[in-house]
C-alpha cells in the first residue's frame, strides 16, 4: 500500500512530465525569442530554479528543471545556420550595396538635371544670344526651336531660364518675368491663353479664371503692351515666354498658333516668345502666312545626339555617384544602339536604369541562393574586391566587368526595342525556331531563296549535330506553312513540297536577337 500511494503520488506530480513536454514548449519560445530579438542565454538563465525536486526514493538520482537547457542550445544553433536567420544577416552586409544601386538609379531618372550642359554648348549659346538682344535692345522678337526629341531642347531652355536672371542683374538691368507653359496638357488649345495668364501673373481677380478665351486673348495684348514705367525706369520690363510642345496647339485655322506668334509684332510689347517642337518644318507647312505678317521666327534646330555625345553624358551622370557601376563595353553597346535608332538621350538614360534594375534584380537573386553560408564577392567604390570578409585588390577583368554587365545591357535594351516580330519568334515552339535558325544559316551562304528540300536538309543537319530528334517531312512542310502565315518565311508553289521554294521574310538580325538569350541558339547561331 506504501509503494501504491507514493507511486500515484508520482504520477500527480506535475514535474513528471515536465521533462517529456518541456522541449516543445522551450522549442516555439525560442523561436519567439528570436523574432523579437530578445536574447534567449539570458532568458533561460533567469529562469533556472535553485531548488532540486525529488522524485521518490526510488530514484538513485535527482532531476533538475533546467536539463532541457542542451536541448534548447541546440536549437538555438540550429536557426542560427536556418536561411532566414542567414539572409538576415545577408541583408545587413549588402545594404551598402542596395544603397549604391538606389543612388545609380536616381542619377539616371529623367528629374536629375546636371548642373552642367554638355554637348549642347553651342545652341545654348544662341539661344542666350537671342534672349541678351532682345532684353538689351527692348525689341519683342520671336524664336522656334525645333529638333528630334530627346535631343536637349527642354533641358537648354532650362538653362537659359536659370542664366538670364543672373546675366540681367550682372548687366544692371531688371530680369525678364518668365513663364513656361508645356502644351501636353492641354485639352483645348485656345486653354493657352489662360495658361499664359496663370503663369504671368497677368489675372487682377479671381472672377476672370471664368472669362472666355477671347477675353483671355485681349488681356495677354493689353498687359504685354503696356511699358512698366512704376519704378521711374524708362526701360520696360520684357516678359519671356516660353511654351514647350507647341505642336499640340495645331488646329484646323491654326490660328491659336498666328495669335501666339503675333505676340511680338505689336507696337510697344513686351514679349519674347520662344516655342518648342519636334517638327521641323513647322513653321513653313503649318503657318505659311507668317512671313506675310510679319512674324516670321527664328529657327535653331537640335541635333540628335552621336554615340561618344551619349557615352559622355552617361559618364557624367555617375561622376556623381562615383561608383564603378558599367562595364565599357555595355556602355559602349547603349551608345551605339541609341545613336543608330534615334538619338534620343531621354531613351538612353531610361535603358541604363533599366539596366540598373536588371542588375540589382540578378544580385539579389544571387545573394538568396547563396544563402547565409555561401561566399559572396562585392566592388568597393575605390576599386578593391570584397570577398568572404576579406579585402584584395581587383583584378583588370573586375574591374572592367562593375555592377552593370553587357548581359544586363542588352537586356535592357531588348525590353526598349522590342518589335512584334522578336516577340512572334520568341514565342514559337523549339521546331519552330530551330527551322528558323537553320534557315538563318542556310541564306548565309549568299542565296536569296533555296527550295524547301534544301531547308530541310539544312535542318536535319542542324539537329543531327545537336543530338535532337528531328521531325518528319509532313511536318517539316506543316512547320514551314505556319512560319509563312505569321509572315516569318515567305512559301512559294509547286506540285511538291520539296521543290517549293522559300525565303526569310525577317532580318537575320531580329532572329538573332530574339533567340539571344538561349545559349543553344546563341552557340548555333554565332557559328
Amino acid at each position: 500500500m506504501a509503494r501504491r500511494s507514493e507511486r500515484s503520488r508520482s504520477n500527480q506530480d506535475p514535474s513528471m512530465n515536465t521533462k517529456e513536454s518541456q522541449p516543445t514548449k522551450d522549442a516555439k519560445c525560442t523561436e519567439k525569442f528570436l523574432v523579437n530579438g530578445d536574447s534567449l542565454q539570458e532568458k533561460v538563465t533567469s529562469q533556472r530554479p535553485s531548488k532540486k525536486k525529488k522524485l521518490g526514493n526510488h530514484h538513485a538520482s535527482t532531476y533538475e528543471s533546467n536539463d532541457h537547457l542542451p536541448k534548447i542550445e541546440g536549437i538555438l544553433e540550429r536557426c542560427q545556420k536556418s536561411s532566414i536567420y542567414g539572409v538576415a544577416q545577408q541583408h545587413a552586409v549588402d545594404r551598402s550595396e542596395s544603397t549604391q544601386f538606389l543612388a545609380l538609379r536616381t542619377a539616371f531618372h529623367l528629374s536629375a538635371v546636371p548642373n552642367t550642359l554638355l554637348c549642347r554648348e553651342a545652341e545654348f549659346k544662341k539661344v542666350m544670344e537671342f534672349c541678351k538682344d532682345c532684353i538689351s535692345s527692348q525689341k519683342a522678337k520671336s524664336l522656334y526651336i525645333c529638333g528630334c526629341p530627346g535631343s536637349g531642347k527642354s533641358l537648354t531652355l532650362e538653362k537659359v531660364r536659370q542664366q538670364i536672371a543672373d546675366w540681367a542683374k550682372e548687366v544692371g538691368m531688371e530680369a525678364p518675368k518668365v513663364a513656361v507653359t508645356n502644351c501636353t496638357s492641354l485639352s483645348d488649345p485656345r486653354d493657352i491663353y489662360h495658361r499664359v495668364l496663370d503663369s504671368l501673373e497677368l489675372r487682377q481677380t479671381h472672377a476672370t479664371s471664368q472669362i472666355s478665351h477671347s477675353s483671355c486673348l485681349k488681356e495677354i495684348k493689353k498687359r504685354l503692351c503696356k511699358s512698366d514705367t512704376s519704378r521711374g525706369n524708362s526701360l520696360k520690363r520684357m516678359w519671356l515666354l516660353i511654351v514647350d510642345e507647341m505642336d499640340f496647339l495645331i488646329t484646323r485655322d491654326q490660328s491659336v498658333l498666328y495669335e501666339l506668334f503675333r505676340l511680338s509684332t505689336y507696337e510697344g510689347s513686351c514679349c519674347i516668345l520662344i516655342g518648342i517642337a519636334n517638327a521641323i518644318d513647322l513653321t513653313d507647312r503649318f503657318l505659311p502666312n507668317l512671313r506675310s505678317l510679319k512674324c516670321e521666327p527664328n529657327v535653331i534646330t537640335f541635333p540628335a545626339y552621336g554615340k561618344d555625345q551619349i557615352v559622355t553624358i552617361v559618364k557624367q551622370r555617375l561622376e556623381s555617384v562615383n561608383i564603378n557601376a558599367f562595364q565599357s563595353f555595355a556602355l559602349e553597346l547603349c551608345a551605339r544602339k541609341l545613336a543608330a535608332a534615334s538619338g534620343d538621350m531621354r531613351k538612353a538614360l531610361d535603358v541604363c536604369r533599366s539596366a540598373v534594375e536588371i542588375a540589382e534584380k540578378e544580385e539579389k537573386e544571387t545573394v538568396l541562393s547563396n544563402g547565409a553560408m555561401g561566399s559572396h564577392t562585392k566592388v568597393s567604390p575605390d576599386g578593391k574586391v570584397i570577398e568572404n570578409g576579406n579585402m584584395k585588390l581587383m583584378s583588370k577583368d573586375q574591374a572592367d566587368c562593375a555592377m552593370v554587365k553587357i548581359d544586363h545591357m542588352a537586356k535592357a535594351l531588348a525590353r526598349t526595342f522590342r518589335s512584334p516580330v522578336v516577340e512572334t519568334i520568341q514565342g514559337l515552339p523549339q521546331h519552330s525556331q530551330m527551322v528558323l535558325c537553320s534557315a538563318v544559316r542556310l541564306f548565309r551562304k549568299g542565296k536569296k531563296d533555296a527550295l524547301l528540300g534544301e531547308l530541310n536538309k539544312a535542318y536535319l543537319d542542324f539537329c543531327k549535330a545537336n543530338a535532337i530528334h528531328a521531325l518528319g517531312p509532313p511536318e517539316f512542310s506543316s512547320l514551314c506553312r505556319v512560319l509563312a502565315d505569321q509572315a516569318l518565311l515567305c512559301l512559294g508553289t509547286a506540285k511538291e513540297d520539296r521543290l517549293k521554294k522559300v525565303s526569310l521574310q525577317v532580318n537575320e538580325t531580329d532572329v538573332v536577337f530574339a533567340l539571344q538569350e538561349v545559349r543553344f541558339f546563341r552557340n548555333n547561331l554565332g557559328s
